[in-house]
């Protein structure tokens, strides 16, 4: 009841009835607790401490209380005055990390919107609140800062002053002097109370100690469980939020929402956290539909307590904008047709975007001539299914979507909550398609929040739209340094960076980081496939990752989509694939189909007068129609006349005409070649082949188109059809593929072009230009056709048509074609440096065109490449070739013209084998390049021109040998040789015949033939072989040159003079006379040196053969001495081993005698006793016995002691003459060592006799 009293009202009485203050107080305290009311609280306490009446007659305590309590009460009010900074930076899309419900990013959104001014009305508005509202806290805390200084003039120690305090510091962010008043003062001299507890809690969340706030709302709801009330439980719940304790989060939101239902925050966490939880892969549908619906309940509900709580606006918002309301109503609408009528007034806006039935969502928009009915309205796009009534339409309510995001904007003063309503109002506006305003809400929302990724992420592709790719390049980065795995930002850098052309390894990087992180995501793949599509070189690869994005969408059971097939078969036609290409574009064909089924296969042609396709390399387009014709054979020889029965009875009417391609049941394929009536009312058919059929009658089926040129999504799929048949060689599918395309599609202009460039190919300008007419008549202002035109007349030489027409192209300022008709002019200009009086002029109009392109593109390599020519004209060869190479450094010798230049440039520098080798390098290029020609010179005659290059650079490498004059000059007859071999390859890749080709070729013939007579003057040896071919090229010269000398005296047109004709083929006639003397000199001097040749093999072969003798008479004679040394050498072995063997004889036989000698000679013991030591080294052999292991004597002889002791007694050159008698005077080497080993080894044994000897001597 007193909540309901005004304050002025209330504080009248309680003056009246002279309340005591605490009565004020609690009367205040109702104030603030019946709903949001602190102003009214604060009013009526400053009522009471204005007066002094009612200050004065009380005791010090309630003038404590009162005076703390209207402090605390300002700072309420301030609070308030605040919005939604304590409730929006809760759990909502601030930059604490909270959750939010909105998506990562904004794709969906076609067309249409207003609102030019809005952000600026936004912000003028919210610039002025903030302010305003800035002021009124000001004053607030101004007060409350009065009313504590106030209080602590009368008591210093008062806690309820201090707690305001604490409140007043913690509103202005001063954590440290709250910090002070909470834990310092309050709870060290009055204990755990709850405004002291909860403000603690409070410090400690804002200083991200979220386990300390947790504890101390924890202590305060255990201390303090009725008192604590719902705020305390919020708190308790953001804490736990914070820490990742999402369950105790949801109760404690709970909790505090059963004790105040009206608590918003209570509410907006609960659903949060909800929303959070739901998970359409593990739910039901219908139970995730349940709880979707509760979250946007609960958070409804919310609202409707507080409709100026932003982050609940917010998150309604968003929900706002993904659902789809019913409109009143059933509508109708045709196939094709973008009219729908509906049953009722349509309130449908233009820019509403709405969705027809279950799938088809579209734009409307409004003819302003149409002001009729106005239940029918128009839609952006065509209905492509069936015609069909009573549908369903829904539209997207984007005003309540606007006015929610606008109130939630004006509503905080909260940077990141305001970054929020602005990502908001931006998707709307995205969604609508109008990306100027989306451009600069997002930017705004960005400025407000740098962490807002999903903002960022749309300005990124509002940037993308407006083409600043580098701009949108830098957000991406600045999104990916906050959130390092959104694929979608990933995908798009590495789009940008292959786009950009600057760094594509850290392109591809960035795709195969979003494909790591979402494997399953076929579109990734896709994307990553379209990048490696941009460069020539990764055509494989690119199709190696759309081949694995069709496995991932089959494995998934999704619609492979025709534009991905489409795209495979392109890069199997690149790559010339073209087996696997056809096959894609099958493929394609029938996705087309599936994603088109109105216009699917079916509807035949039935009359045939309509789209005229039969070719059997066309069968995608055309299928064998059943009739109900009968035929049977008329008999005659030939079997190819017929007569046909059906339920018609005239020929226009049959379904058959002259030219049909027909199949009868048996098999048989053929053509008619007529139809007629005959006798009886019967008709008769004469078809082109002999068909012998066995039955009497048999049915007949017709060739007919099946209907997929009527499929506008199969256009694009029939020309690349087209031209792969083109690509392989088949031109007449080719040429009726284009030609069936436009008779379905007449404006179609790119068969136009194709026509007119196949015409130009085969030779028939004519119809080329009947085809350019025909695509100038559908689309007069077309660059392309325009383009094409130009290119005929230049392969014409039409100089002037192609400078009018490229200059009306000039004129359209189209980018892409702008500079390729400033290229032209140049070339143009260039063409036609010839022109008398002005070389000068068109030269130097030549670089200024080439040097306005570079202007705009300094990357165009065309124009450069144009730019060296002129400078090489000019005779700079120095800067032309640095420009010639950078060209080719940056095409990567795409640019084959710049080979070619850089080719001329080393010739003209003298550097054949260079120039030589870039030559050949432009012919395997150019060999290399599919596709039709677009130069004014067939590929035949282009490689012809090119041979003659390399032929002239054979020939003046050649010459500037021949310059030298000697030995030196040597290799020129081979360069000459390779000249005239060039030059005849020239001329059979020339289509028509060329008299400056012959010329050159005998002129070649000419040089070599005067080269090889010039070789004896210069010391280089030559055969009669030589001379001989060069007398058979002079001969063979000579006619050819008559005959080009005779057209030129008839007056053809010859570009050679008559006198040079005329010096050419006397030199020839004079060098073939000297030729033949040549040749019969070298015949003669071949023959002298045959026959000296002869002689030396002769006489070489008498000396191998002496030679060969001696070898073996040595041979034999080595073999005889090795022969007689091994004898000797046997025989000496013989006799050292019967040596040996008496030796051993005479050993034993000694022994056996010296044993009784010793015993006899040896006494009695002399009288001193026997001295064992003295006859150690005594032997019981005689001496005289050893003489006989030396003796020279055979071991046969009987010899008395007594010559053995005379013979022993010897003089040594004795011995040696017996041991020349043992071994022998051999002088052979072999003898030398056994006689010097054999002397060691009696060495050893002299040493031992003259031991014996010493021993006996001494005995003695």
């Amino acid at each position: 009841e007193i909540s309901a009293i005004r304050p002025a009202t209330l504080s009248s009485v309680l003056r009246d009835e002279r309340a005591p203050l605490r009565t004020w107080c609690d009367a205040s305290l109702l104030y603030m607790r019946a709903g949001r009311r602190e102003r009214e609280g604060c009013e009526l306490l400053n009522s009471a401490v204005d007066d002094d009446a009612v200050m004065s007659g009380s005791n010090t305590a309630d003038r404590l209380r009162v005076l703390a309590s209207a402090g605390i009460a300002a700072l309420a009010q301030a609070n308030r005055q605040v919005g939604d900074i304590g409730r929006g930076g809760g759990m909502g899309g601030g930059s604490g990390g909270g959750l939010s419900s909105m998506p990562a990013s904004a794709t969906e959104g076609i067309v249409g919107g207003p609102g030019t001014s809005l952000l600026d009305d936004l912000l003028e508005s919210s610039k002025a609140s903030e302010k305003r509202d800035a002021e009124q806290r000001e004053e607030l805390r101004v007060l409350a800062d009065a009313r504590f200084v106030k209080a602590d003039n009368i008591n210093q120690v008062n806690p309820m002053t201090w707690v305001g305090r604490g409140m007043l510091n913690l509103a202005q962010n001063k954590l440290d002097q709250a910090r002070f008043f909470f834990e310092n003062l309050t709870l060290r001299e009055c204990g755990e109370t709850l405004p002291a507890l909860i403000g603690m809690a409070a410090v400690k969340f804002l200083e991200r100690d979220y386990a300390g706030a947790l504890d101390l709302y924890g202590r305060a709801m255990r201390k303090y469980p009725r008192e604590s009330g719902s705020a305390t439980r919020v708190g308790f719940g953001m804490a736990c939020y914070r820490l990742g304790q999402i369950d105790r989060a949801k109760a404690s939101f709970l909790r505090a929402h059963e004790i105040d239902p009206e608590n918003v925050e209570a509410l907006v966490g609960m659903a949060i956290l909800e929303m959070g939880s739901l998970d359409p892969d593990v739910l039901s549908p219908r139970e995730y539909r349940s709880r979707a619906e509760g979250v946007i309940k609960m958070i409804s509900m919310a609202n409707l307590v507080d409709h100026t709580n932003a982050m609940v606006q917010n998150h309604l918002a968003n929900h706002y904008f993904w659902k789809w309301t019913p409109v009143p109503g059933m509508v109708s609408v045709e196939r094709g047709s973008n009219v729908v009528k509906g049953n009722t007034v349509s309130s449908l806006e233009s820019g509403d975007r709405i969705r027809i039935g279950h799938e088809f969502e579209t734009v409307v928009v409004m003819d302003e001539e149409d002001g009729g009915d106005e239940s029918v309205f128009k839609i952006k796009d065509g209905w492509k299914s069936s015609s069909a009534s009573n549908l369903k339409i829904w539209k997207k309510d984007y005003d309540r979507v606007l006015s929610l995001a606008k109130g939630a904007y004006n509503s905080t003063n909260m940077p990141e909550v305001q970054a929020e309503s602005l990502y908001i109002l931006a998707r709307v506006f995205h969604a609508r398609g109008d990306m100027e305003q989306a451009n600069k809400f997002y930017d705004k929302a960005c400025l407000l929040s740098p962490e807002l990724s999903p903002a960022r992420f749309g300005l990124a592709q509002t940037l993308i739209w407006d083409e600043a790719y580098d701009e949108a390049a830098a957000h991406l980065r600045l999104l990916l340094g906050t959130c390092s795995n959104a694929t979608d930002a990933l995908a798009a850098l590495g789009l940008l960076e292959v786009k950009a052309g600057k760094d594509r390894r850290e392109a591809f990087v960035y795709l195969k980081k979003a494909i790591d992180l979402d494997p399953f995501n076929a579109d990734l793949v896709l994307i990553e496939a379209l990048a490696l599509q941009q460069q020539e070189s990764d055509y494989p690869f690119s199709l190696d990752r759309y081949r694995k994005a069709v496995r991932l969408l089959e494995a998934q059971s999704k619609v492979v989509p025709a534009d991905v097939l489409t795209n495979m078969g392109v890069l199997c036609h690149e790559m010339k694939q073209y087996d696997e290409a056809l096959e894609m574009y099958g493929k394609a064909l029938k996705a087309a189909e599936a994603e088109n089924p109105d216009a699917a296969i079916g509807v035949t042609d039935d009359s045939g007068d309509g789209t005229f396709i039969r070719h059997k390399d066309n069968d995608l387009f055309w299928c064998w129609k059943y009739t109900d014709i009968h035929v049977k054979s008329t008999g005659d020889e030939e079997k190819t006349g017929f007569v046909m029965t059906s339920s018609h009875n005239d020929v226009e009417s049959l379904g058959v005409k002259v030219g049909d391609d027909i199949k009868f049941d048996v098999g048989f394929e053929t053509t008619v070649k007529e139809v007629s009536m005959v006798e009886h009312g019967s008709i008769h058919v004469v078809v082109k082949d002999s068909i012998d059929l066995k039955s009497t009658q048999s049915k007949l089926s017709v060739k007919r188109c099946n209907g997929r040129l009527r499929n506008t999504n199969s256009i694009t799929i029939a020309f690349n059809l087209a031209r792969l048949h083109e690509a392989s060689g088949r031109i007449v599918p080719a040429v009726e593929l284009h030609k069936a395309i436009l008779k379905q599609h007449p404006a179609y202009v790119n068969s136009y072009l194709r026509l007119a460039c196949i015409a130009r190919d085969c030779g028939s300008l004519k119809d080329c230009s009947e085809w350019l007419k025909m695509a100038v008549a559908v689309a007069p202002g077309n660059p392309e056709v325009l383009t094409l035109v130009g290119n005929l007349h230049l392969s014409l030489c039409d100089w002037a048509p192609a400078q009018n027409v490229f200059d009306q192209l000039l004129l359209q300022k189209v980018p892409k074609v702008e500079a390729y008709s400033m290229l032209s002019l140049g070339n143009i200009y260039f063409n036609n440096l010839n022109t008398p009086n002005k070389y000068s002029k068109h030269l130097q109009h030549a670089a200024d065109f080439y040097r306005r392109i570079l202007q705009k593109d300094p990357a165009n390599a065309y124009a450069a490449n144009g730019l060296g020519t002129v400078l090489a004209e000019k005779g700079e060869l120095f800067k032309a070739k640095e420009i010639f190479n950078r060209v080719r450094e940056v095409s990567g010798d795409t640019l084959s013209d710049s080979l070619l230049n850089l080719g001329h440039i080393y010739l003209a520098q003298k550097k054949h084998p260079e120039a030589l080798q870039m030559y050949q390098n432009y012919m395997s290029r150019t060999r290399s390049s599919a596709g039709a020609q677009t130069t004014s010179k067939s590929q035949e005659d282009d490689e012809a021109e090119v041979l003659l290059y390399i032929a002239f650079a054979y020939f003046d490498w050649a010459r500037e040998a021949e310059s030298f004059n000697n030995a030196k000059a040597a290799p020129a007859d081979e360069r000459y040789q390779k000249c005239i071999h060039y030059i005849e390859a020239a001329m059979k890749k020339s289509k028509r015949e060329n008299c400056v080709l012959r010329y050159n070729w005998c002129l070649a013939k000419l040089q070599a033939a005067n080269c090889v007579l010039q070789k004896v003057n210069r010391n280089i040896r030559r055969t009669a072989q030589e001379v001989k071919d060069a007398l058979d090229g002079l001969e063979e010269s000579l006619p050819i040159l008559q005959t080009i000398l005779k057209w030129k005296e008839e007056g053809r047109k010859v570009a050679i003079s008559k006198g040079m004709l005329s010096g050419v083929v006397n030199q020839c006639k004079h060098n073939i006379d000297s030729a033949k003397s040549h040749l019969k000199e070298e015949l003669k001097n071949e023959q002298d040196l045959e026959r000296l040749r002869h002689f030396q093999r002769t006489e070489a072969e008498i000396n191998e053969k002496q030679r060969a003798l001696a070898i073996s008479l040595q041979k034999e004679k080595e073999a005889q001495e090795i022969e007689e040394s091994e004898l000797r050498a046997r025989k000496k072995m013989e006799r050292v081993n019967n040596l040996l063997d008496e030796w051993k004889k005479a050993e034993a036989a000694s022994k056996k005698e010296s044993t009784p000698k010793n015993k006899k000679d040896k006494g009695d013991a002399p009288p001193g006793g026997v001295d064992d030591e003295a006859g150690v080294f005594d032997t019981d052999v005689n001496p005289n016995d050893n003489a006989a292991l030396f003796d020279d004597s055979d071991d046969e002889d009987d010899e008395d002691e007594g010559e053995i002791s005379d013979k022993a007694n010897e003089p040594a050159s004795t011995s040696v003459g017996r041991e020349k008698e043992l071994f022998g005077d051999s002088s052979s080497d072999d003898d030398e060592e056994f006689t010097k080993k054999r002397s060691n080894n009696n060495g050893d044994d002299d040493e031992q006799v003259i031991k014996k000897r010493k021993l006996e001597d001494n005995e003695d």
